[in-house]
């Protein structure tokens, strides 16, 4: 006889410490794997966290959605996005990237809270986001981020039945034979206010007059390998094999949190890059200068940190590489720059896009391109080029049908 699965609202209480605040402790019952009953519990947070009963009920909410997922009852149809959240940050969410995290934590709390967070799941409909993503007064990048971490949420929420579909990217299949048909999701356009700056080699040059060396080295490194910059910050001693003149990129450092060495961003960015001989000297100078130079150390350590972490790169950005190319006359560098203007370098020496694809180490092509773009001089070029093959060496006549050679 099937015996319909009982809705648990499970129990909640507040229990003292020997040491350190309160804490609200959730219990429940769970079935194990010979489907005996066992009782469970978790600790929901501390009593500063949640200093109301009230409030820490409403976070106990997203376990009750996991404990109850097998329940068809009517309670799983009363979900909040604020509920459905918190059961994403337990579920979900730890299995992204750290940096994937936080940027997701801040686009919920500063955005799609404040303005969904008590509306129910089923009440959400795919118009009313789209309006609300239009007339908010942020870039066209940030509402398609804001986008996308709706659409993971639903996703999530879809996957664990709390509602039927998706109404920021439905899940109905569009289109045929590979063609994109109509989108019946969120419209938003990703398109960027403004072209990314890449710098010409002079340009690089004139700023490389105006810093020390330890300076010059980080922008000539970032200039010559395009790398991101977690990992010129992640580049330690054992990663530059001197002898066969070569760097291995493997890590990549994320700053918030305490500091955290990670694994590059995809497989593609763990390809090995090869060693100038300029940068070769250059790097075994700074060897000689710095007090790191172990196999295990930070090429570019911080001081303030006694070599356990790397050099603060945000800071050094704000602090002595902008201001060095403000004086020549370039506002706006980031480091991401210099990973554009390497891409933009070897286009404009003819490279092949294999070869900027594998040295930029990207996955694929379609991220490639995004870096390229054309200088006015190559434009100009192009342009002349074209001009002397239609009216080589001539002029336009006022005659309809005469070139004046």
């Amino acid at each position: 006889m099937f015996r319909r699965t009982r809705y648990q609202q499970g129990s909640l209480v507040q229990e003292e410490r020997k040491r350190g605040s309160a804490v609200w402790v959730y219990r429940w019952w769970e079935k194990d794997i010979n489907g005996k009953p066992v009782r469970r519990k978790l600790q929901i947070g501390s009593s500063e966290q949640y200093p109301t009963e009230s409030a820490a009920q409403a976070a106990a909410d997203a376990l009750r959605l996991t404990i109850n997922n097998p329940s068809n009852r009517r309670n799983l149809r009363q979900t909040t996005v604020n509920i459905l959240w918190e059961h994403y940050c337990r579920e979900e969410l730890p299995l992204k990237e750290m940096s994937t995290q936080d940027a997701y934590s801040v686009y919920a709390k500063n955005w799609i809270l404040p303005r969904w967070g008590n509306v129910l799941l089923e009440e959400i409909k795919t118009v009313e986001v789209e309006r609300w993503l239009r007339a908010a007064e942020v870039a066209d990048g940030t509402k398609a981020k804001l986008k996308c971490v709706m659409s993971a949420l639903f996703s999530h929420a879809v996957r664990w039945e709390f509602c039927g579909h998706n109404p920021i990217s439905s899940g109905i299949q569009v289109g045929s034979g590979g063609k994109r048909g109509p989108s019946t999701g969120v419209r938003v356009s990703a398109k960027r206010q403004e072209a990314p700056l890449f710098l010409s080699p002079e340009q690089v040059k004139l700023g490389l007059t105006k810093l020390e060396f330890r300076d010059q080295l980080l922008v000539f490194l970032d200039g010559a390998l395009g790398t991101r910059r977690g990992e010129l910050g992640a580049l330690r001693w054992s990663d530059c094999n001197f002898d066969s003149m070569s760097f291995s990129v493997q890590h990549s450092y994320y700053w918030r949190r305490g500091g955290h060495l990670k694994a590059t961003k995809t497989e593609a960015s763990a390809k090995v890059l090869p060693m100038h001989l300029a940068l070769k000297d250059a790097l075994l100078e700074w060897k000689s200068q710095t007090e790191y130079t172990g196999p295990g150390d930070f090429v570019f350590p911080s001081l303030r940190c006694k070599g356990k972490k790397p050099l603060d790169l945000a800071a050094v950005l704000k602090k002595k590489i902008q201001p060095a190319f403000a004086k020549v006359g370039i506002i706006g560098v980031g480091w991401h720059t210099f990973r554009h203007t390497v891409g933009t370098m070897l286009a404009e020496m003819g490279e092949h896009q294999l070869t900027i694809r594998d040295y930029l180490r990207h996955s694929n092509l379609h991220v490639t391109n995004k870096y390229l773009q054309a200088t006015p001089e190559s434009k100009r070029s192009a342009q002349g080029k074209l001009v002397d093959a239609i009216l080589p060496g001539g002029l336009l006549s006022a005659s309809k049908s005469t070139l004046v050679q």
